[in-house]
């Protein structure tokens, strides 16, 4: 761990790649520069190199530090990597708002100091939940102002476990493209279903259904998503399921997200503590089949009774045709979930003999 001034340009000597990292970032930034270079995360597809203006990361930085009442002193927490906008951000924030910043190695586990109050930070979902299911993690964060989680949908369990704090915690929207998060929503204290975006932010859906999005951090240009939402006319928005994401099977389309929430309320009900994701997979009948993949080295003991409680909330053609347990998911550098990698890496198993278990 590391703490740091960044607005000071006064820096001790780094420990570790990933803090020489921060260091650079903010030199480079104290020096003047303007333009930076990320990637997307490239959850979704190739990673896409993408050049973002100075001045657009000032006013990503202003919304966020007005919107949670950010004050020069404040302890902003780092553990996500630099080279993706969801961490460089929370260094922004800090150099625009003179916050402190702690440098933790990026992890799904991050080594978080308990003898420090954090305001701010920005997480993945896998990093919220290893926060909130480890009493002796919570402690830092009493007087945030923001735990933000991004990046990814959050599990049924994430959000039962977030409405139990006494803090702060915000599920938060947004891309690369738009300079991290521009929306958000509350999932601890008061709580709301809609994301709402920030100030400033427009947004309209396109003929397919998906997310538009025009504000100052897109330069006032419309950026069209591949996120299917639903729109209210004050702007409060749902996150349905990402177009690419679609299932068509047998002429039926399926959204993988409206599926996911009822296994892990199944889940969340009984006990089971596993990480899964729907999919679908080439099928001879169907032309596609929705699975459900769980991360387990051995086989499920509970497909009847999960079954049977889908069958109470989907119709059944919207039930997984089979359950596929891998004994462990892909993750990117970024730390969120690779079902696209996972379930491409279980295909090209198939012609060997795998220990995927495959029955519903």
């Amino acid at each position: 761990m590391l703490v740091i001034s960044p607005k000071s340009n006064v820096f001790p000597v780094p420990s570790t790649p990933f803090e020489a990292e921060v260091i650079e970032f903010c030199q480079s930034w104290n020096a003047g520069n303007e333009w930076f270079n990320f990637h997307t995360s490239g959850s979704t597809g190739q990673p896409k190199a993408i050049r973002i203006h100075r001045d657009q990361m000032i006013h990503s930085a202003q919304l966020t530090g007005n919107w949670l009442g950010l004050e020069a002193g404040d302890r902003a927490l780092l553990c996500l990597p630099v080279k993706f906008i969801g961490g460089v951000m929370v260094v922004v924030r800090a150099l625009v708002w003179d916050l402190q910043l702690i440098i933790v190695e990026p992890s799904n586990q991050p080594d978080i100091p308990n003898d420090l109050s954090i305001q701010l930070t920005s997480l993945v979902p896998p990093q919220l939940q290893h926060i909130l299911q480890n009493d002796s993690l919570l402690k830092p964060f009493h007087f945030a102002k923001g735990v933000l989680v991004g990046g990814a949908a959050i599990s049924v369990e994430i959000e039962s476990l977030a409405m139990k704090q006494d803090f702060p915690i915000f599920l938060t929207y947004g891309m690369t493209e738009t300079v991290s998060h521009i929306a958000y929503r509350p999932i601890s204290l008061k709580i709301d279903d809609y994301l709402r975006p920030l100030p400033g932010v427009e947004l309209n859906l396109n003929e397919e259904g998906c997310i538009c999005i025009r504000a100052e951090v897109t330069n006032r240009a419309w950026i069209e998503t591949n996120d299917l939402a639903e729109l209210k006319e004050d702007q409060r928005f749902k996150i349905l399921g990402r177009k690419d994401f679609v299932i068509n099977s047998g002429g039926m389309k399926l959204l993988p997200s409206q599926i996911e929430k009822h296994v892990q309320a199944y889940f969340l009900e009984n006990g089971i503590s596993k990480l899964s994701f729907v999919a679908g997979i080439p099928d001879i009948f169907y032309g596609q089949k929705a699975v459900l993949f769980i991360e387990s080295p051995e086989e499920v003991s509970f497909e009847g009774h999960l079954k049977q409680y889908l069958l109470q909330h989907l119709s059944s053609k919207q039930i997984p045709k089979s359950i596929i347990c891998l004994p462990k998911f892909l993750f990117n550098s970024n730390g969120k979930l690779d079902s696209l990698k996972t379930v491409a890496l279980y295909l090209q198993s198939l012609s060997k003999e795998s220990s995927a278990h495959d029955k519903f």
